[in-house]
């Protein structure tokens, strides 16, 4: 080896501290040499080769489209909650997608020498920020002088540390004080600058799109007329109610579709008429039909002001009236006097922020000690609250009453968006399933226009502060709080729920990205470029994350009760315990208890319709969503994570034993004599539980996985560490994927 190679891997270490030689670096040093050492090659040769290695190990991953803008070396990037005393030093980059932070000592990665850089899903590492996710940006000078910078600001002090506080409610921190002046000043520069982008054309997606050669996917839903007929025929209503083509091509509306639903007696031409004196021209369209006494739901936005035309939106009604199927007047149901405003949500959910995200231990303790009252200050929880009985409110409407309900709102693309879906998920089974769920906020959100390129305040722009407001996860919190309720009724996890709250903030996904379904026509096919772009759907989950990943989002005791008939097994228990003499617990305890309620009530099939307690006592914080990246609030080997672990087990031991009674049932009837060897292999292996944590999912390793090591954050972030008080890198989904094997319950009864 030459000496000059020497001095470069010299230089390396000492400055990064690397603990180990990757392979591609172990190659130079193992090049055939002459009887001195020496490599024969020229050391200009080596010299390029050795540069060329040390810049591409220190680059971040690049997606088809990402360039780079800036970096700078010598960065620190501070552990959470060590107060800037505890942190890895790298390289800290910038391009027109992420912030992203790499570093060459391996040993500060989960798996120690032998890891590459930990990877949240397949787009991102964990030390990755996308554009689009930056919240707010703070920068510390010298004094410890503290502001937020804001776009066009002139930035003329020395930055010395810098925060990004981010949508998904984590906190980077990065300190400069070994980094050149000049590129510390450059780095935050570009983050503003990047970060809060004024045309839309300066957001990623413009790139990715033009640069991405993505594999042919399943067009989104409800761009078509067929899929709008599909869903009328599922609840079976397409008599009363007709898709229209009336807004082809957007002539009438540009916040609507193309296709829509509306009551059968309306003609195009009626509707070419009354479509003007509607705010944004949204005219009352159909959301939902309860096929069991036909009462229907639907949005409409209110009269224009100056509009002296009450009698078409009369006759609009009385369409919808029509196609009720009853002669019941119409509930309508104003929602700017039920709900909460643009304005309230976002200043609610500003002071729900301030005290919820924190990346000091001073802090947290201080905030923690006054929990209850910034809550109830924030009224975030209250404005929760409000959205859920305001859903239970139509629907008893519907149900008790057999009444159609509208709903009116100003835009009617916010709060309708919100109630509409919560209301279906309470009525219909259907939507608690992860593709009935993802067809909902397709449908009712995306292609029915909730603007979310304004409410996520993705372009900057002089109304940028009025039109943001977190209506999407003001929904999904809804969402979370009717999962907690009933916990089996749904097929998805909370993990789905956060993960889907993640996606909203990569910007490459065209679901989420803009304000309506002409604005992301326009987007894809009229850049400057003249070309059709091509984005992701998020709905296509194998595009980032991995199929273990996804193995998360399913629900175990969903599966038990709509797989099984616990209601048989049950009574067949108590029968045998009745037979043998035993003496059921339940009888034990009557005298106590009172009698017992009926088994139905417990394990029945599904629940037709869901009603939400809405009281202070049983709405909660989404911890998993909101408290995930603040480790002094984790529960170690506790919480809903841990509870989902256990309901893995208990479901895999379901399998596991019903298998093993099948199998005795088919051979004491002698069903196996008369299979071939074919078919009783394949009636003799168990079943795949689908479950991240069963002895026949996921493995690959050896190791088993405690509950005592998840913590509440589950499976964000890893928690505390046994060696050191603070995790630096949060373990990604990956870190626990390795290890999610659990004990096998009964190897031998699997051997039929």
């Amino acid at each position: 080896m030459s000496k000059r190679f020497k001095s470069y891997l010299t230089q390396f270490e000492m400055k990064e501290k690397g603990k180990a030689v990757s392979s591609t670096f172990q190659s130079y040093i193992d090049l055939p040499g002459d009887e001195n050492g020496e490599v024969p090659v020229e050391e200009e040769e080596v010299e390029k080769d050795a540069s060329a290695f040390f810049d591409n190990l220190l680059e971040p991953r690049k997606l088809q489209g990402e360039r780079m803008i800036v970096g700078a070396d010598s960065v620190l990037m501070f552990a959470p909650f060590s107060n800037g005393k505890q942190g890895i030093s790298g390289h800290l980059f910038i391009t027109n997608f992420k912030i992203s932070f790499v570093t060459a000592d391996k040993s500060s990665y989960p798996d120690g020498d032998n890891n590459q850089a930990p990877q949240r899903n397949k787009l991102l590492n964990n030390t990755d920020i996308p554009l689009t996710c930056v919240e707010a940006i703070y920068q510390v000078s010298s004094g410890d002088k503290r502001r937020r910078l804001l776009p066009g600001m002139n930035i003329t002090t020395q930055t010395k540390y810098l925060e990004i506080h981010c949508k998904d409610f984590q906190i980077h921190s990065f300190g400069f004080k070994f980094t050149i002046k000049e590129n510390a000043q450059k780095i935050t520069d570009a983050i503003v600058r990047f970060s809060y982008p004024g045309k839309e054309n300066l957001l990623f997606a413009f790139e990715f799109g033009h640069n991405s050669h993505l594999d042919e996917k399943p067009p989104p839903e409800f761009l078509e007329q067929g899929d709008w007929e599909r869903e009328l025929e599922r609840l079976q209503c397409q008599s009363f109610w007709r898709v229209c083509n009336v807004n082809y091509g957007f002539h009438i509306s540009d916040c609507l579709p193309e296709y829509f639903v509306i009551p059968s007696s309306l003609q195009n031409n009626d509707i070419n008429k009354a479509a003007a004196q509607f705010v944004d021209n949204r005219i009352p369209t159909w959301s939902y039909t309860y096929c069991v006494n036909g009462a229907s739901l639907v949005k409409m936005s209110q009269l224009q002001p100056e509009s002296d035309f009450k009698n078409l939106e009369d006759k609009m009604l009385s369409a919808v009236k029509e196609s009720s199927g009853n002669e019941k007047d119409l509930f309508v149901l104003d929602l700017s006097r039920h709900c909460p405003s643009l304005a309230d949500v976002r200043t609610s959910h500003e002071k729900f922020r301030a005290f919820i995200m924190t990346d000091s231990a001073k802090d947290f303790y201080s905030s923690d000690s006054r929990w209850y009252s910034n809550l109830e200050n924030s009224q975030w929880l209250q404005q929760v609250s409000s959205c859920l009985n305001v859903s239970n409110l139509v629907v008893n409407q519907m149900i008790r009453e057999s009444v159609t309900v509208v709903l009116k709102e100003e835009y009617c693309c916010d709060m309708s968006c919100l109630v509409s879906s919560l209301v279906q998920l309470q009525l219909d089974p259907e939507y608690r399933t992860q593709e009935g769920f993802q067809s909902l906020v397709q449908r009712e959100w995306v292609v029915m226009g909730h603007p979310f390129q304004k409410r996520l305040n993705l372009i900057w722009n002089a109304n940028s502060e009025t039109e943001q407001a977190p209506i999407f996860l003001l929904f999904l919190d809804c969402v979370w709080q009717l999962l907690q309720q009933f916990p089996s009724s749904f097929a998805f996890t909370e993990t789905y729920l956060t993960s889907l709250w993640d996606t909203v903030h990569v910007g490459i996904f065209d679901t989420f990205l803009f304000n309506n379904v002409r604005h992301r026509r326009q987007f894809l096919q009229n850049g400057r470029r003249l070309t059709l772009l091509s984005l992701p759907s998020v709905w296509d989950w194998k595009f980032h994350l991995s199929d273990e990943q996804q193995l998360l989002f399913k629900n175990p005791l969903y599966m038990l009760r709509n797989s099984y008939d616990l209601d048989k097994v049950v009574e067949s228990a108590k029968g045998a315990l009745r037979h043998s003499g035993e003496k059921l617990r339940e009888n034990c305890y009557r005298l106590l208890l009172g009698s017992s309620p009926p088994s139905t009530y417990m394990f029945a099939l599904q629940d037709t319709v869901l009603r939400p307690e809405v009281t202070a006592s049983l709405i909660k914080v989404w911890t998993q969503c909101y408290l995930r990246w603040i480790i002094p609030a984790q529960i170690v080997g506790g919480g809903n994570p841990s509870q989902y672990m256990q309901q893995c087990i208990l479901a895999e031991e379901v399998i596991c034993l019903r298998h093993k009674l099948q199998t005795l049932m088919d051979e004491a009837h002698g069903t196996q004599q008369t299979l071939g060897d074919e078919s009783r292999r394949a009636r003799g292996s168990r079943p795949n539980s689908g479950l991240l944590f069963g002895s026949t999912g996921y493995q690959t390793t050896s190791k088993h996985l405690s509950s005592v090591y998840i913590t509440s954050s589950f499976p964000f972030s890893p928690g505390v560490s046994q060696h050191t008080q603070h995790s630096l890198i949060c373990g990604p989904l990956s870190r626990y994927l390795k290890d999610t094997a659990i004990d096998p319950l009964d190897e031998a009864q699997d051997d039929d």
